[in-house]
């Protein structure tokens, strides 16, 4: 009878600290933003512009996103997270 006492309080406490580790694994801080400079080259006129942008960083998985606002060809206004990476055209 001692014994399964004993085993049935030893169970709860690793149920009951799996429930807190698992609760402790937020997503807080993965997601920083921080304020920088890029630099674009246009093919066409051969120059390139430098600007500022505000950029998405995921510590987890390590994509950057730069944040984009603005008012598209239809009068639409935009506002959206875009990937830094080249995006390559399947052939």
């Amino acid at each position: 009878m001692k014994l399964r006492f004993f085993f049935w309080v030893i169970s709860l406490i690793f149920i009951l600290n799996s429930v807190v580790y698992a609760e402790g694994s937020s997503d807080i801080g993965r997601y920083q933003l921080f304020q920088g400079t890029y630099k674009t080259y246009d093919l066409k006129s051969q120059q390139s512009v430098t600007s500022s942008g505000i950029f998405l960083i995921d510590t987890q998985t390590g994509t950057v996103k730069r944040y984009l606002n603005k008012i598209d060809e239809d009068g639409k206004y935009i506002e959206t997270w875009v990937p830094t990476e080249v995006q390559q055209e399947k052939k």
